[in-house]
């Protein structure tokens, strides 16, 4: 029997740092599941873009299966019309969301309103070099490939000749190129129960047999999937078209995985101490409390993970809460909103949490010294600038931090599809995904993605009026001005009110500063990153000098993580900014007393954060003290903020010193985001995307001694 040789990628675009730092479990799951029903097999994982062509050149596997995501959709087209170009005999597989039948799909059929059907055709007839697109779980599609090319006599030939439909796959008809064979669909496994029966332990482990141990360096942030299937229909989402059951693995099993990854990893000198859930809903099942049992366990051996990323559930909250307070407050719990507007949330098929449910859930994130922020999503159908503003302050007043992000139109999502979009008179415009691009082989490859900017009810200028402010919301919502917003709350100032004033100061042309040149900065670029079409976007790309900008950085990037993390370093001048807000917009609600009050809350949070000294690279010097003297103790009335300012009306002095230990912890976390571009700021900006929600991280220690 001939050993077949198979490549499994996750491909990411690294020219300017990974998107990704997450080990690839997708394609460890499919690996392992292979190996478990192929005994000839020799298989190689790759996520590297030039290690994959690498080895496409010189290892020369028979078959290749690759993910198609939004993020490197084109990147893994280019990859199979190498891979045919070098091997005409190489077997290519493509599976994953950005497919326009979606995810989960139960079949795929055309209609009038969306044209589906055409759509899949058009997809492949654009990928002659792909044999078959995995519409079902890779974990049982590609091994039906396998299958049916062993079958054949290992011959693609014979096998494509044959012109038959294969279970779970979607390819295009050999003789009639305009129409498809679809193969009949593969049901999740572990479909057999509940989610309660645990059935995908079926499937191998990935980590504890040891196929994902290349990528346990201490770089790649280990991820894990305890369920898979989402029980919500929400139609942004490419998972909202998934029918299927929830299947999960047993508590047992992840248990496992997470210690073997602990013992690995507290080997490595230099290691990353996140890990992150890749659930949907992670904590909506009570098998998931009990999973937080063991991994309290590994706490307790290893003190890892220091940090959880994950999905909050849209239900079932008081589960996650309960798992944080078992994991020594080390989860992310973060909200998703997406809307505040019944007739938006009814549009898009959302279930959001009653207003007490989330207030009563955010009373519990701040008990536990953690700043809430939930996420926005513009221009939903439906949703109005005022509609829009209205959703922010009332999270502002709630004490919540908006994040705001643009509609991704996914080809996979309800919201992505023909229907939807002549519904609800949906405008879109093209711009690159930040960091998704690369040269390969001579070739360069841009992921350029489709985004709503305009709705029929909301226009493409008031698209722009909301996204512009929602950078001053998401940079004032940064934890280092929490101490601001709860002095202004005491000063009877509102949040949302506060955050209109500095916009409308940075936007004032006689008002200088460097606060003001950052917002003018994001402004620009919001506008000057859209393009009308795909094709113009990738001219304007491919550009020599504009490509080089693009490798700089000076374009193309994150455009909220990048400005958030510039103006952390022009933190003095926000600051000052800030507070002249206070002084001068807000002079009603002020008197004399409390100007000592403003003055001494400036000075200390000027002298309290330590961002330069983690960012210069130098050795901390321990034994290095910065005294300070204030007329308000403003840190101790921090800790008692439900008191009068009176009562902390005094001359206090503080010796602030250098945290080495979080120093050492958080250039550790940057050197993995930067280990490709070394920018340290781009991975600053990048480490503070991550930790959005810690709000203690670049504080200096500080002592009252007077």
């Amino acid at each position: 029997m001939k050993k077949l040789k198979i490549l499994l990628g996750d491909p990411r675009h690294k020219t300017v740092g990974s998107h990704s730092y997450f080990v690839p479990i997708g394609i460890g799951y499919i690996g392992s599941n292979l190996l478990a029903n192929f005994k000839n097999v020799e298989l190689k994982l790759s996520v590297d873009a030039e290690e994959t062509f690498s080895l496409l050149d010189d290892w020369k596997p028979d078959i290749i299966g690759i993910s198609n995501y939004i993020w490197n959709t084109h990147l893994s087209k280019f990859i199979c019309e190498y891979a045919k170009k070098i091997n005409p005999e190489v077997l290519t597989v493509l599976g994953g969301p950005e497919f326009p039948a979606g995810t989960g799909a139960r079949k795929i059929e055309n209609n009038k309103e969306d044209m589906t059907y055409d759509k899949c055709l058009s997809f492949l007839q654009e990928r002659p070099f792909v044999d078959y697109f995995a519409y079902s779980d890779g974990e049982t599609a590609f091994l039906e490939v396998i299958s049916k090319l062993i079958e054949n006599d290992y011959s693609l030939d014979l096998m494509k000749s044959k012109n038959l439909p294969i279970k779970g796959c979607v390819s295009l008809n050999e003789i009639q190129k305009n129409k498809l064979n679809i193969g009949e669909y593969i049901p999740r496994i572990g479909m057999e129960g509940s989610v309660k029966s645990e059935g995908r332990d079926i499937i191998p482990s990935p980590y504890t047999t040891g196929l994902l141990d290349k990528f346990l360096d201490g770089v790649f942030v280990p991820a894990f999937e305890t369920a898979r299937g989402c029980p919500f229909l929400c139609t942004f989402c490419d998972q909202g078209l998934d029918n299927t059951k929830i299947t999960a693995f047993s508590v047992e099993r992840m248990a496992e995985e997470i210690t073997y990854v602990a013992k690995k990893l507290s080997k490595l000198k230099k290691s990353t101490k996140t890990i992150a859930v890749f659930d949907s809903n992670w904590g909506l099942f009570e098998k998931d409390v009990r999973l937080a049992d063991e991994i309290l366990k590994v706490m307790d051996d290893y003190d890892y993970p220091k940090y959880i990323e994950c999905l909050t559930p849209k239900s079932n909250w008081d589960n996650l809460i309960k798992i944080n307070d078992k994991l020594k407050n080390r989860v992310a719990l973060n909200l998703s909103m997406q809307s505040l507007k019944i007739e938006t949330l009814t549009d898009i098929k959302r279930r959001n949490w009653t207003a007490e449910q989330y207030l009563e859930f955010l009373g519990k994130v701040k008990e536990r010294g953690k700043s809430a922020t939930s996420e926005m999503i513009i221009p939903l159908p439906s949703e109005t600038e005022k509609s829009y503003f209205d959703g922010v302050k009332f999270l502002m007043d709630n004490e919540v931090q908006a994040r705001t992000y643009t509609l991704m139109m996914l080809c996979g999502a309800e919201l992505g599809r023909d229907r939807a979009i002549k519904q609800f008179d949906m405008k879109s415009k093209w711009r690159i995904l930040p960091k998704q691009f690369g040269e390969y082989r001579g070739q360069k490859v841009f992921e350029i993605e489709s985004i709503c900017v305009a709705t029929n009810t909301m226009s493409y200028k008031e698209y722009l009026n909301c996204r512009n402010y929602s950078f001053i919301v998401k940079l004032l919502g940064h934890p280092v001005f929490s101490p601001i917003d709860k002095l202004t709350r005491k000063l009877g100032i509102g949040w949302f009110d506060f955050s209109r004033a500095v916009t409308s100061v940075v936007q004032d042309k006689n008002f200088k500063g460097k606060f003001k040149d950052l917002f003018e900065d994001f402004c620009k670029e919001s506008f000057e990153e859209l393009f009308e079409t795909r094709e113009e976007a990738i001219a304007f790309y491919s550009i020599p000098e504009n490509y080089k900008s693009l490798i700089q950085g000076d374009i193309g990037e994150n455009l909220m993580t990048k400005y958030t993390g510039r103006g952390l370093l022009v933190l003095d001048d926000i600051i000052t900014t800030l507070f002249y807000v206070i002084k001068q917009k807000f002079k009603n609600e002020l008197n004399k007393e409390n100007i000592p009050v403003i003055d001494s809350s400036e000075k200390w949070l000027k002298n309290l954060y330590m961002i330069k000294d983690i960012l210069a690279g130098k050795k901390i010097n321990e034994n290095e003290v910065n005294k300070i003297k204030i007329d308000f103790d403003f840190p101790e009335w921090l800790q008692n903020d439900k008191l009068p300012f009176a009562n902390f009306k005094k001359t206090s002095t503080y010796n602030l010193k250098l945290d080495v230990k979080k120093i050492n912890y958080i250039r550790t976390e940057i050197d993995t985001i930067t280990l490709v571009s070394g920018d340290k700021q781009r991975g600053f900006a990048r480490y503070m995307e991550r930790r959005s929600s810690e709000s203690n991280f670049f504080k200096k220690e500080f002592q009252k001694i007077a």
